[in-house]
């Protein structure tokens, strides 16, 4: 688990509350100065100001960004029935140079493996919870601090996990065995249930991409545009990502079956 968590979401996990190397903590974000320094870091990685055209970008790129880490917390629990801890002690974060993040946090709960459906669906739901009202406070002071939508910010988490559920659930690599399938199944139906006490949920509708050429698997389209091809400019510049709604069909075919 450790290591398809590096591998793939760039987040480690520490032995022990105080052995951490990464500098920054959630908790950061939600001072106004020390969240500032740290966007201002991030802008100037990317080739972006804080203070000028780009503020927004910063905002919309760090949700996404983010969303690395809240897809590392979902697969440890639906791949490796182990909970990961989002407390703002616990989860801390570096800049890797290019505008990044790289993550780390500790385990709150090793194993839930054994344990009935009834509990383990109940384990899900409070993990869920727990999360919503982790990015909203997170989302809200990056919105504040960038000028980015809270509401756009937010479908771009969504999109990855969504997306993540789609190659988790058809990937049979991934899930190996019928039993963690109807596992990955019953998580899945967990996080996109549309009921939701809060104002925003990860089940809103995203289009799949639709082309006779495409035989790969189901691919989402992301509502908003994060803004990334503002990010450097030349032959350096990002351009616009797969699954920007930006991107017209043939542009985003092309480009899938590069990969």
């Amino acid at each position: 688990m450790s290591a398809t968590l590096q591998h793939f979401f760039v987040t480690t996990i520490r032995a022990s509350c105080d052995d951490f190397k990464y500098a920054f903590h959630v908790k950061d974000l939600l001072n106004e100065e020390k969240r500032n320094s740290i966007l201002r870091e991030q802008a100037i990685q990317q080739g972006l100001q804080l203070d000028g055209k780009g503020a927004v970008a910063v905002g919309t790129l760090f949700a996404k960004r983010y969303s690395v880490l809240v897809m590392a917390v979902i697969s440890a629990f639906s791949l490796y029935d182990t909970t990961l801890s989002i407390a703002d002690d616990d989860v801390r974060f570096e800049l890797n140079g290019a505008g990044g993040m790289r993550y780390e946090t500790r385990l709150e709960r090793i194993s839930l493996e054994g344990e009935d459906s009834v509990q383990r669906r109940s384990e899900s739901t409070l993990l869920k919870k727990k999360m919503l009202l982790h990015l909203e406070t997170v989302l809200r002071a990056v919105a504040d601090g960038t000028g980015a939508s809270y509401n756009v910010m937010w479908t771009l988490v969504a999109h990855n996990v969504q997306q993540l559920y789609v190659r988790m659930v058809n990937d049979q690599i991934i899930w190996q065995t019928n039993q963690r399938l109807a596992q990955i199944q019953e998580d899945q139906n967990i996080w996109l249930d549309e009921q939701n006490e809060n104002a925003f949920t990860f089940a809103m509708k995203l289009h799949r991409f639709d082309h006779p050429e495409w035989q790969g698997p189901p691919f989402l389209i992301r509502r908003y545009c994060c803004l990334a091809y503002q990010v450097g400019d030349g032959s350096h510049s990002h351009g616009y990502c797969n699954s920007c709604p930006k991107l017209d069909s043939e542009s985003r075919l092309r480009n899938l079956l590069q990969q």
